[in-house]
């Protein structure tokens, strides 16, 4: 079992990837003692880190466009608090920085093939989530989990066929929610985890000078191909003060995520 868990982490770190992470389902329990809040207090606080980094969002084009975006990278890191119930419920709250690349290829009217690059700096990024547990027993633990991420953009510089072009006055919003189901189990320090998710991921390109969509516009609009993929983490924690998680995110995405919790 010991070596099955080491091929789930070296399977998350050669991902390809580096949208919103979803976490061990048996978070709510895993630090058991905390550094001043009593262990049986039915109500606790963590605080954490969290790194994610998306090798490819998986976006296409629609409304003004059609088509898949070559590549939809982004990364951010952010703080996270986390108020839990009762050892079963996680309800938390993101803050952080985020900055997203994209390049996709568009056809005009006269058939001409056209390619767009963009790229942001970092901005204020935010998040809410939910996560519970619906049961556990014998190590196994099995949760379901939702959250919405939301940020606004302005990109720093775009090209068009290769040739750099003004990015002034325009805008990138992201945006996306999911929800997930998932398995872990218990091995000593070591919680592996394995899931399915639903996935929603919306972004709005405005205000460019020049055509950068089939519809002759400098707008654009992108969201996710394949809305269904899978999740597979690992968690390290001895369930005193803190953990550690490392995630993969496949299929509808390619991402991975490295987080940490303190218990207070």
């Amino acid at each position: 079992m010991n070596r099955w868990v080491l091929l789930v982490v070296a399977f998350i770190v050669s991902t390809e990837g580096f949208a919103a992470p979803v976490g061990n389902p048996a978070a709510p329990q895993l630090i058991e003692q905390g550094f001043f809040i009593p262990s049986d207090c039915g109500v606790s606080v963590r605080a954490g880190y969290e790194g994610d980094f998306v090798g490819d969002g998986m976006m296409e084009q629609y409304y003004q466009g059609q088509g898949r975006v070559d590549c939809y990278k982004q990364e951010a890191s952010s703080g996270t608090v986390t108020f839990n119930i009762l050892d079963r419920i996680d309800i938390y709250s993101v803050l952080g920085s985020s900055r997203t690349s994209a390049d996709w290829r568009f056809e005009d009217v006269a058939g001409g093939i056209h390619r767009i690059e963009l790229e942001t700096n970092f901005d204020f990024l935010w998040g809410a989530g939910v996560r519970g547990i619906l049961f556990t027993g014998n190590g196994v633990c099995i949760g379901l989990g939702g959250r919405y991420e939301a940020a606004h953009f302005y990109p720093t510089w775009a090209t068009s066929d290769g040739a750099v072009q003004s990015s002034d006055g325009s805008t990138l919003h992201w945006r996306e929610w999911q929800i997930d189901l998932d398995v872990s189990y218990k091995i000593d320090i070591l919680i592996p985890y394995l899931g399915v998710k639903y996935l929603n991921a919306q972004t709005k390109i405005k205000g460019f000078e020049i055509p950068i969509s089939a519809s002759g516009e400098g707008n654009d609009q992108f969201k996710n191909r394949v809305p269904v993929g899978i999740v597979i983490g690992c968690s390290i924690s001895s369930s005193k003060y803190f953990m550690l998680n490392i995630e993969g995110r496949l299929i509808d995405e390619e991402a991975v995520t490295i987080s940490g919790d303190i218990r207070f």
